[in-house]
């Protein structure tokens, strides 16, 4: 993967991954099918453009077993499908695809430590030789089934504190902070940040000269 192609073809960046950081495990488990499926409505059409939407927490604790049954629950009404069906390791992860749209894909992991660790255990239990193990490897691994890395971090939250939950996904994407919890995300607000990052140079983690 490491793909690291800036525009579109026009002056604008093209945004092809949107991640956004929102609320705690425990925030998203008092949810239930109508809220998801309203909440998944909403992170399809504000990042409408995109290829994909991924959904994690702010923060928090991670998720008990009793939260990620309700979880899985509710996501599943929603037409969400899990997105390691036949991982070794145990995910929470699912995605729902939208026709015409981004796929949404929610992943309740809160830290990105253990996400991290629960990925590479996950492909040395595949039969991954060692040798084999690189950037582009682990990088779809942790992103499946998004298949490039993340354009565009919108984090509703404290603009002095990153997400726990993201690691990999801060390398190289810009970052959007905006006012706001678990409660008060709507399309409108991804529509904001995507507007904010049209009007970005892209920087790849660098610093402006």
């Amino acid at each position: 993967m490491g793909q690291r192609d800036a525009t579109d073809g026009t002056d604008a960046p093209r945004l092809s991954h949107l991640v956004v950081a929102a609320g705690t495990p425990t925030e998203w488990a008092r949810f239930g099918a109508d809220e998801w499926a309203r909440r998944l409505g909403d992170l399809a059409e504000g990042a409408d453009g995109a290829d994909w939407v991924t959904l994690v927490p702010h923060h928090g604790p991670g998720p008990t077993g009793a939260e990620i049954a309700r979880m899985r629950e509710g996501l599943a009404a929603a037409g969400a499908v899990p997105s390691h069906p036949d991982s070794p390791v145990a995910s929470p992860r699912h995605h729902r695809e939208s026709p015409g749209g981004p796929t949404v894909i929610v992943e309740p992991v809160s830290d990105g430590r253990v996400r991290f660790a629960d990925t590479v255990e996950r492909l040395r239990l595949s039969g991954l030789e060692p040798h084999r193990l690189d950037e582009d490897v682990l990088s779809r691994a942790l992103l499946r089934p998004a298949a490039a890395e993340p354009d565009l971090v919108v984090v509703l939250g404290p603009g002095d504190v990153l997400p726990t939950s993201l690691v990999w996904e801060l390398a190289y994407s810009e970052l959007v902070f905006l006012d706001g919890g678990w409660d008060d995300l709507r399309a409108q607000h991804l529509r904001l940040a995507v507007d904010d990052f049209a009007l970005r140079s892209r920087r790849f983690g660098g610093v402006d000269p």
